[in-house]
């Protein structure tokens, strides 16, 4: 398996680091600004984005821990 340079891992944690982010506005603080059908629905919603929020974050650290342990 290729290994990935420093560079190639920072950019790559920035990357996901933005889905993150695109997950957390886009399914968490957007369905609390506008209207929704029904409770359940906005709550799969927002429960289902901030786990894909919250894991993305994490896989974005894994990959920054991993490359500071490379130095």
């Amino acid at each position: 398996m290729k290994k990935f340079s420093f560079v190639q891992l920072n950019r790559a944690s920035e990357i996901i680091g933005n889905i993150s982010v695109a997950w957390f506005s886009g399914g968490v603080i957007t369905p609390l600004i506008a209207s929704s059908l029904n409770v359940i629905m906005f709550l799969t919603f927002f429960v289902l984005s901030l786990i894909m929020s919250v894991s993305f974050f994490a896989l974005s650290l894994k990959i920054i821990e991993k490359n500071k342990q490379r130095i």
